[in-house]
C-alpha cells in the first residue's frame, strides 16, 4: 500500500492503516533510534513517541516527501530532547562508566564492533548522525540532506569528513 494511500486512510479512521504504517516503519525508525542513544528500552520508547506525535499532529503533516523521512526527522529530534533532558545528570556519567570493565568477551569481530561503535561515538552530533543515517539505514545522500536540513554538497562534504576521521582512528 502506498504512503499516500495508507495516510489517506488513518486520516478517514481506519485503525488498520495505523497499523500498517507501524508495521512498515517500526524497524527502521527503532534502529535508527537504538544507534543514536544504545539502550533499547529508551530507543523503544522514542520509536513509539515518534509514531505517536505523527498522529498526533496528523492534521498539520502535507505529504510532499518520503514519510520514513519525516520520521526519521521527527526520531532526530526526540533524541535531541532526549539528551538535553539527560544531560546535566545522566550523560557524563553514562559515558564515563559505559566500557568501566573493558569491552565484553568475544570474537574479534565483535571487538572490532565495538571499536568502530566507540570511534563512531567520539564525533560530534551532526557527523555521527550522517554515518548513522548512510550506513545503518541505507539512505541515499539526497534522503540524508532532506532529514538534516543540509544541502546534498554539504552532506557529501561533512560525510567524507567523517569517513577520513573513521579511517584514521581505526588504523590506530
Amino acid at each position: 500500500m502506498s504512503e499516500k494511500r495508507i495516510l489517506k486512510n488513518i486520516r478517514s479512521g481506519q485503525q488498520e492503516s495505523v497499523e500498517i504504517l507501524i508495521q512498515k516503519y517500526y524497524r527502521d525508525i527503532y534502529t535508527y533510534c537504538y544507534c543514536r542513544v544504545q539502550d533499547r528500552q529508551t530507543a523503544q520508547d522514542l520509536t513509539q513517541d515518534v509514531f505517536l506525535r505523527y498522529l498526533q499532529n496528523l492534521d498539520s503533516y502535507e505529504h510532499t516527501g518520503k514519510l520514513k523521512n519525516y520520521l526519521y526527522v521527527t526520531a532526530g529530534n526526540l533524541i535531541k530532547d532526549h539528551y538535553k533532558k539527560r544531560k546535566e545528570t545522566l550523560l557524563e556519567e553514562e559515558r564515563s562508566s559505559e566500557y568501566e570493565n573493558g569491552p565484553p568477551a568475544g570474537t574479534e569481530e565483535l571487538s572490532d564492533r565495538l571499536t568502530m561503535q566507540e570511534i563512531i561515538r567520539e564525533l560530534p552530533e551532526p557527523e555521527k548522525e550522517l554515518i548513522l543515517l548512510r550506513y545503518y539505514q541505507n539512505l541515499r545522500l539526497a534522503e540524508i540532506a532532506q532529514v538534516v536540513s543540509l544541502p546534498v554538497s554539504t552532506v557529501r562534504y561533512k560525510l567524507k569528513n567523517a569517513e577520513k576521521y573513521i579511517k584514521t582512528k581505526w588504523e590506530e
